[in-house]
């Protein structure tokens, strides 16, 4: 898929050390969503002043969230539950 923007976006992102990875949001029906914002304002106001973020291309973050099945990006949404695309600890299986 072609990218249709060529600025970058801020990207809401969780780190732990020098991984950094999107997160992601959850769709009122439950389907896992990249998000992106066109800028620091922007991602300030919808996920507050210490969300940490990193700037990619469409393109960049389309690549990053494709392993994980997540195909829609919501661009500056409003409202945001963001989850990280990886889980901080593995799960454990019982």
């Amino acid at each position: 898929m072609k990218p249709r923007h060529t600025t970058d976006w801020f990207v809401p992102v969780h780190s732990i050390g020098d991984i950094a990875a999107p997160r992601i949001g959850r769709l009122p029906d439950g389907r896992r969503v990249g998000i992106a914002f066109t800028s620091l304002a922007n991602l300030r106001i919808a996920s507050g002043g210490r969300q940490e973020w990193m700037r990619l291309t469409e393109e960049a973050l389309r690549e990053t969230l494709a392993p994980l099945g997540v195909t829609r990006i919501q661009l500056d949404p409003v409202l945001v539950d963001l989850q990280p695309a990886y889980p901080a600890e593995p799960a454990l299986v019982h």
